[in-house]
Formats: structure tokens, sequence, C-alpha cells
């Protein structure tokens, strides 16, 4: 009996110590995945040229064509890769207009940047003729719930049903002082989406039904006022499930999977079924485009404006789950993995890469995190990834590295002409890595010549350099991890 008892108290005893075993590497592997997880994507946007994203840890990261600031770096310079807007916190949802981009927080505020928000500052020693301002906070607009984004207006949806339109406008005696102009929507109840289309606005309501408001006055040329709203008319009067447009153009979702069509300019009585789209599960829109998730998790695209052209299925997307719209060539889908992936015309899509617009998806990368022998460090101009190698411009982590760049000229080259080209040099610890940029490039190593596969791209407005190459070649460590984003170069401490 003393044996049994000793058996079975030795049988416990190993139990519990794999169950403790296993729960500790559970643990460890949950606590490993999630330190490489990098954060889901809970809402995003795209422009005429840009695009940004919220993630799930409330933080905005921006990309894209940048003239007027629509990324929020403060700058005016193109970034082919994302970067983390600065500022921002709690965000649930992101917008955008042609060249402007806006945020929602969780509590219903909202923030814009870009085109009218974001002026030029001039007389910046680091960023002569590129710096821009930052974020404006739009005071008239508290207690917001969603945002909708119009070549017509811009349309908050508060958590209480109603609607405001804003618009930015400028002081005729100032071209440069911008206000804005709130114009709340007369008789909004109880609305679930409204976007504006022509002159007219459409409200998705709870119950499936649609209606229509003139907000423009064309007669003033301007929003109307409160006192000027006239009476709601009804559209579809149920089973509409989502609701998308793009300048006049106006697509909604019904709840059995077909898609109707309506046009605000020429205001047909009644809007049309779309053949040949049905099993439809969720709708955007881009310039001129219709994208469609199914069912089965493909992702469709209809180029509506052109008579001859079907609606065909997005290759390389299966299996999304989510999918949003831009004011441009471009659409964006989360898959199953929580990857953030975009597809189109544009050149500018997040994936750091200057050959992305050719239609096929592309992942948008991380955000870049720069520490060089320990301490973080910031640029203005943009990085890439070329042929899944990490570039940079000289104004970026060199000088923070210690390392010396110049630019001169080569000797008349006699294969090509005759011509000189810029010669690029980095000095380090008694070593030195030139890069002649001519096609294909040069590597130099001390002086001599090496058989290095390398190129100097113009992107951006800059010469890019192989990173990896130089700071490998003068014996610099360097660290990237894909997944997270974070650079390491040099000494750690």
């Amino acid at each position: 009996m003393k044996v049994l008892i000793r058996r079975v108290a030795y049988m416990l005893v190993t139990i519990l110590l794999a169950v403790n075993c296993m729960a500790m590497d559970s643990v460890g592997a949950a606590e490993a995945v999630h330190g490489d997880s990098p954060h889901t994507p809970v809402s995003v946007a795209g422009g005429s040229g840009h695009g940004v994203a919220a993630w799930s840890d409330g933080s905005v990261t921006a990309w894209g064509y940048n003239k007027s600031g629509q990324v929020g770096d403060g700058t005016s310079i193109h970034q082919l890769v994302p970067k983390q807007v600065a500022g921002l916190t709690d965000i649930v949802q992101v917008a955008a207009g042609d060249n402007s981009s806006f945020a929602l927080d969780k509590n219903g505020d909202v923030w814009a940047w870009g085109d009218y928000y974001s002026p030029y500052i001039n007389g910046d020693p680091l960023l002569p003729f590129q710096k821009r301002g930052g974020l404006i906070k739009l005071e008239g607009l508290k207690d917001v719930a969603s945002l909708a984004i119009s070549n017509h207006g811009s349309v908050a949806l508060h958590k209480d049903g109603s609607a405001t339109i804003w618009n930015p406008t400028f002081d005729p005696n100032d071209h440069l002082k911008m206000t804005v102009k709130y114009f709340p929507i007369k008789g909004v109840i109880n609305a679930k989406t409204i976007v504006v289309a022509g002159h007219e606005a459409l409200i998705l309501g709870d119950d499936g039904s649609v209606n229509m408001l003139t907000v423009y006055n064309s007669f003033y040329d301007r929003y109307r006022l409160e006192r000027e709203f006239r009476e709601i008319k009804p559209l579809v009067t149920s089973s509409i499930a989502g609701i998308a447009a793009n300048w006049s153009e106006v697509f909604l979702l019904h709840e059995n999977g077909t898609v109707l069509r309506w046009n605000g300019n020429t205001k047909e009585q009644v809007p049309v079924a779309v053949k040949g789209l049905k099993d439809i599960q969720e709708i955007r829109t881009g310039f001129n485009r219709l994208y469609m998730v199914k069912n089965d998790g493909t992702v469709w695209q209809w180029n509506y404006k052109d008579p001859t052209a079907k609606p065909f299925q997005v290759k390389g997307l299966t299996g999304i789950k989510v999918l949003w719209g831009s004011n441009g060539y471009s659409g964006y889908a989360t898959n199953q993995e929580g990857k953030l992936l975009a597809w189109g015309e544009e050149k500018y899509q997040g994936s750091g890469s200057p050959n992305e617009n050719d239609g096929n998806p592309v992942m948008v990368q991380p955000p870049l995190s720069w520490t060089t022998n320990g301490q973080s460090v910031s640029f203005y101009g943009s990085s890439a990834i070329v042929k899944g190698k990490l570039y940079v411009p000289y104004t970026s982590v060199f000088e923070a590295l210690g390392i010396k760049v110049k630019r001169g000229q080569s000797n008349p080259d006699s294969k090509h002409g005759n011509h000189r080209f810029p010669v690029w040099s980095f000095s380090y610890g008694g070593n030195t890595v030139s890069i002649k940029s001519s096609d294909p490039a040069v590597v130099l190593v001390n002086g001599k010549m090496t058989r290095e596969d390398a190129s100097i791209p113009f992107l951006a407005n800059s010469s890019m350099f192989p990173l990896e190459l130089i700071t490998t070649k003068l014996g610099i460590p360097m660290s990237w991890n894909k997944t997270t984003g974070e650079v390491i170069l040099g000494k750690t401490p």
C-alpha cells in the first residue's frame, strides 16, 4: 500500500512538473511571438498618391507623395517607406482627401494635416523650401464617431447620429490665413454612414435605408447653411448594407450581395443593379474604380468608367478579411494573417520599392526605427528597399556613425563616351568604400575594384546608397528586423 501511495505521489509530481514546464514554454512562446508580432491595421485610407493607416496600438503611419505634407512628417519630401506620425495616440480611424490626411481618436476628436492644413514654413535651415506645418486639431468637431472624406465635402458623423460638414477656406485679404468652416447637416438622425456625391449627401441608416439631402448651394457656390437645408428625400427604403462613393458616382451594397449604382449629378430616380456582380461582402472605391471583396475572400476590381471594362479578380489577393479604398489608383486590404497589402498603379504604396506600380499586390512595410551606436536617430529623407536591400540617402545615418561622405567625379570613362560619373566615397576607421554611379555601378574598397552588384538609384528627390554593402565593407555591424522595422547599426551598449 505504501509503495502504491509513493508511486501515485511520484506520478502527480511528474504531471505537475510537466504541466508547469508546458505552461512556461507556452508563455515563453507567446512572449516571443508577441515581441516580434507587428500591430494589425484597424483603419486604412488612400489619397491621390499617399496612404495612411491606424494600427491596433493606436499609432498612425503614413507614406507616399508628400508635396502638401500629407505624410505628416513635417516635410514635403516623398516617403517610400511608411513613417509614424508623431503626436497621435489612441487613433481609431484614419481618412484621406486627395492630398490631405485625417485621424479620429477614441475621444471623438479629429486631427488634420496636409493640403490646406500644413502650410509651408520658410527659413528653416535644415529644410529650405521643404518644411511643412504639423497636425492641427479640428476644434469644431466633437464626439465624432466616424469620418467620410469626399472631393465635394468632408463629413463627420457624431456619436449621437447627427452630422457636420467642414470645409477649409482662406481669408480673401490674406491668402495664407486658413480657417475651417463647419456646417451642421440639418435633419440627420440615426445615421450609420454618410458620403457626399456631387451636391448630395447620401445617408445610410441603421435600418438599411438610404436617404439623400442637397448640401451644396450652387447659386452661392458654398455649402448650405443650417437654415437652408431642405427635406431629406428617400433613395432606397431598405436592405442596403454598405455605401461607397467617388466624385459623383455612388455604389450601394445590397444585403443579398449584389451592387447598385447611382450618380449624384444625373440624379437618377432609382439606383441600377450592376450586372455580373454577386456574392459581394464589402465595397470600396478608388478613382474611377470599384473594389470588392467576395464571400470567398477574393478581391475584385471594376474600372467602371471604361464602357468595355468588366470586373476582374485581383491576382494574389485571397483570404482577405477587410478592404479599403483611396482617391487614387490604389486599393488596400488586410488578409487573415493581419498583413496590410496594397495594389494598383500608384508609384507610392508603402512597400519601399521603386518598382511597385505594376498592379501586383505588395505588403506595406512597417515604419523603420534607427539606432546607431546605441542612440536613436531620425532623418527627414526617405529610405528605400531595392531588390530586398535597404537603401538610405547620405543625409541619414552616416554622420551619426562617424562615416565621412564625399562626392567627387570619375576620370573620363572610355566605355561610356569619356563621360565623367559622380563618385561617392564613404570613409571610416581607415577604410574607404567608393561607388561610381555608372550603369552598372562600380564599387571600390580602398581603391581596389570589387565585383559587388550595386547601384545608386535616384528616388524621392535623393540619391540612395546600399547601406548593408557600405557598413559591411567598413566593418560596421548592422541588423535589420524586417518584421518590426528595427535597424541597429554600430556598437551596442
